[in-house]
């Protein structure tokens, strides 16, 4: 008897021991909070974002979206990067702008999201941003972009800035129209 009590001591600390592998294994894959940087993403912009901006309001899903469109008319802007026509471009070659499927009614600015941006490209943001209107800053899910883009656009004086962070993409997958769009320039 006494060895059936031994094992069943064995069996119960083997049980704790594996209960404390799994949580702790748990964890360590459970997705961290990234925590908001100082300034703004330079490099590998399609990268997991925070989800906060600080003095941004943050609007995670689709249909949130469609809600707060429907109440309060903000101005979309839509961030996706895109190529520019190159200054070395033979007159004679022709250049077709690119093509993107977005929000309906939306603004795409190109390329306003980068972390360091021409002058131009920041009187464009800053253009499009100060307005009575709300404003709603998106790209795609996981893109810095649209993230740096609605932080500079609170750095720009902007009083109602919305984050979307499902982008195009979330607006796609929830059935939601959809229009083609060429980018403003400066």
């Amino acid at each position: 008897m006494n060895s059936h009590v031994e094992g069943k001591k064995k069996h119960l600390k083997s049980a704790i021991l594996l209960c404390f592998c799994t949580f702790s294994v748990m964890a360590n894959t459970e997705p961290q909070s990234m925590s908001e940087p100082d300034s703004y993403r330079m490099e590998n912009f399609r990268a997991p974002v925070p989800n906060t901006l600080q003095g941004a309001n943050v609007i995670d899903s689709p249909q949130a979206l469609k809600q707060f469109i429907a109440h309060h008319d903000p101005r979309l802007i839509d961030v996706y990067p895109a190529p520019n026509k190159p200054d070395n471009l033979p007159d004679t070659t022709l250049w077709i702008e690119p093509i993107r499927e977005t929000l309906p009614n939306a603004l795409w600015l190109a390329n306003v999201g980068h972390g360091i941006m021409p002058d131009a490209l920041i009187s464009l943001l800053a253009e499009n941003v100060k307005h009575s209107q709300p404003i709603v800053v998106f790209c795609e899910p996981n893109c810095w972009h649209s993230w740096n883009a609605a932080k500079r656009a609170l750095e720009l004086g902007a009083q109602d800035v919305y984050w979307y962070r499902a982008g195009v993409k979330g607006w796609r997958e929830a059935g939601f129209e959809l229009e083609k769009h060429t980018p403003i320039r400066p």
